[in-house]
């Protein structure tokens, strides 16, 4: 009997009572369970295998994937306070980025602090971007794409998606971040299609 703590990043539902659940693991990464009889009401394991919920999992290695056999809760989130839009675009990172069986325990724990935060719009965004520099996707995202200074790096060049500073941002089309960069709508817009952009060259 194997066991992993997991957080659920797809749900299929298969026949009358059955699910196919992809989970991110800490210690298996990326990987599909079978979830036999969870869509019943009676169901012990319904209410801890939904959608970025997280729980310690206990599964076999059945024919042709793991089979789900008991899951304890770990953490849940309330959806009423969750932003429909931040939902989407991490459970779009979570499963075009990760291949199966590859673990990031590190990502792992980021995750599990984004969803402590609800997914507000600037944790969100931090959390992609550990993604995409963890995985060789984003070489460097602290200093000035032009001079290499760490100094007043206010400005985001939309297009090549990196930070421009105080002094070279006439060099470009660099748009300032305000105060608060990470929940703005510049950095947020040009985040999107760099994230889209990478999941097409995949």
């Amino acid at each position: 009997m194997n066991k992993d703590i997991v957080t659920v990043i797809k749900s299929v539902n298969y026949s009358e009572a059955d699910k196919v659940l992809t989970v991110f693991g800490r210690e298996y990464g990326k990987f599909a369970v079978f979830a036999k009889g969870i869509r019943k009401i009676n169901s012990k394991n319904r209410g801890n295998m939904q959608t970025l919920c997280t729980s310690e999992i206990s599964f076999y290695e059945g024919k042709g994937m793991p089979v789900l056999t008991e899951s304890a809760s770990v953490s849940s989130l309330n959806f009423d306070k969750l932003n429909v839009e931040n939902i989407r675009r991490v459970s779009f990172m979570l499963n075009k980025f990760l291949q199966d069986y590859d673990p990031y325990p590190k990502l792992f724990d980021s995750l599990q602090v984004a969803l402590k935060n609800n997914l507000d719009l600037e944790t969100t965004n931090k959390l992609r971007l550990k993604f995409l520099m963890e995985m060789g996707f984003l070489e460097d995202f602290s200093s000035c794409k032009y001079c290499h200074s760490q100094e007043d790096v206010r400005y985001l060049d939309t297009m090549s998606f990196a930070l421009v500073c105080k002094n070279c941002y006439s060099k470009g089309s660099a748009k300032p971040l305000g105060e608060k960069p990470y929940s703005s709508v510049v950095f947020t817009r040009a985040l999107d299609r760099y994230v889209k952009k990478v999941v097409e060259e995949i």
